[in-house]
């Protein structure tokens, strides 16, 4: 994620011919032709680090250098942690000396959020870190995108397509975006000694279980199952857990190693960091549906609309799981065409395995999580599949069916699920017109059982 990662593995001396060249793979996703920025200085059409690209027409000549220059060489950033504070976002960053960018909720006098840097208090336009963290951002936040498409940068130093930052944020939520930037959040409620950062120990866990080519979970149940924390990093005689604590304690170390990790490895795997997003919001929302404040239902607004232009973020609710749901889809599916070369059977399989698994929480949250208006507003998986016309998960499947017929075992438990709660007909057809394409797969003769918590029991088959 970071600017200093991609310096770093730029500087790293070539690998013996005894070991795995990454840069031969045709997965590596900084070995296309394109950089950071476009080849010439002059163009007013830039590329990021994130890969996102920018149109600069509507930018002064010296925000546009400005520009240029941040995306050609990225300053050498680690973002270590990321809190609000009241009306703000706060995100501390470490380059030779600590930064701290702050983005502010719109006030009466000002339509729009505000940005503050602290490498400088004064300018008319944004530094070099605030254009580099709203990329960032954006390129977590932007669910509804196309690669091929420009988006046009603002003199505030973001895309327009972005909408507001302190409200892109406020609906996406802090916690959720903080994992996608490898940024530990900070809980002001929670004691600090006590305060595990749980993504990156899992992250920690998918570096090092890379280094002996065996999956995360599978790697060191002794040290991962139940992690305990003790004042010393360093542990005498066992190398692996002495790594483990420095890339908690870390920050730039964590960067460091993951700058020089494959682009195989599983902490690089975009498609195994949306099922970690889907699982987080999964948790939110239950956390939500719990909580007895929200036993009470509110308006109708207030449970289909995400909050915008207001301090509060918006509800972990229905409404806003089933968005980063979608969302995730979305990227999937854009990943799928959006690209310079097919997906390799490892990566469609990956991909698969977070459709199956989307499909498959959807399918088990048929309850009302929480009160609402509308049954839509209540049931996800009403909202997704039992009230709905779309064919949620099924296209974006059949444009895998090699890698697809690995689960099939599961979607047959899933179809069979659908049979007992209902769904429309066509997404009924739909689903075992897949099933179908599947058994005939060439893929079809190696089938997997269910993937870890995609299970679902087979139940009596009823349609409504």
């Amino acid at each position: 994620m970071a600017p200093t990662t991609r310096s770093m593995a730029h500087q790293m001396p070539p690998t013996s011919p005894d070991h795995h060249d990454d840069s031969d793979s045709s997965s590596d996703p900084d070995s296309d032709s394109g950089n950071s920025a476009f080849e010439d200085d002059d163009s007013d059409t830039v590329r990021s680090p994130t890969k996102l690209t920018y149109s600069l027409d509507k930018l002064s000549d010296n925000f546009k250098t400005t520009v240029r220059d941040t995306f050609n060489d990225p300053p050498k950033i680690a973002l270590q942690r990321c809190r609000r504070i009241n009306d703000t976002y706060a995100f501390q960053m470490t380059e030779l000396v600590t930064r701290s960018i702050r983005i502010r909720a719109p006030s009466s006098s000002d339509a729009s959020s505000r940005f503050s840097c602290s490498c400088r208090q004064d300018g008319n336009e944004p530094c070099t870190h605030l254009v580099w963290l709203l990329d960032q951002i954006l390129e977590q936040t932007l669910y509804k995108r196309e690669h091929h498409e420009s988006l046009t940068m603002t003199a505030s130093g973001f895309a327009e397509e972005m909408g507001d930052p302190f409200d892109s944020v406020a609906n996406y939520h802090l916690d959720v975006l903080a994992d996608g930037l490898h940024c530990q959040l900070v809980d002001p409620e929670a004691d600090s000694d006590d305060n595990l950062d749980t993504q990156r120990i899992l992250e920690a866990r998918e570096l090092l279980s890379a280094v002996y080519h065996v999956s995360p979970e599978d790697y060191r149940s002794d040290v991962f199952t139940s992690p305990r924390m003790g004042k010393k990093i360093l542990k005498r005689n066992d190398l692996d857990y002495t790594i483990f604590r420095m890339l908690l304690d870390n920050h730039h170390f964590f960067q460091y190693f993951l700058s020089v990790s494959r682009s195989s490895d599983p902490i690089n795997d975009p498609f195994r960091k949306l099922s970690q997003r889907v699982d987080h919001v999964m948790r939110d929302l239950d956390s939500y549906s719990t909580d007895p404040a929200h036993s009470s239902p509110p308006s109708s607004s207030a449970v289909s609309q995400p909050s915008t232009g207001g301090l509060a973020e918006s509800p972990r609710n229905v409404a806003w799981a089933a968005t980063h749901l979608v969302g995730c889809v979305q990227l999937i599916r854009s990943s799928i065409y959006n690209r310079e070369r097919p997906l390799e059977l490892r990566e469609s399989v990956s991909a698969a395995r977070a459709l199956v698994h989307i499909l498959s929480v959807v399918v088990s949250r048929n309850r009302d999580a929480h009160p609402g208006a509308t049954r839509q507003d209540r049931n996800l998986y009403l909202r997704l599949i039992g009230d709905s016309s779309d064919d949620f998960v099924l296209r974006e499947l059949s444009l895998l069916p090699e890698a697809a017929s690995q689960f099939r075992h599961s979607l047959e438990d899933i179809l069979d699920q659908l049979g007992v709660y209902g769904a429309s007909p066509s997404y009924i057809d739909k689903f075992r017109n897949l099933l179908a394409r599947l058994r005939t797969s060439t893929a079809g003769t190696s089938l997997k059982r269910p993937v870890q918590g995609e299970t679902t029991g087979r139940g009596s088959k009823r349609m409504k």
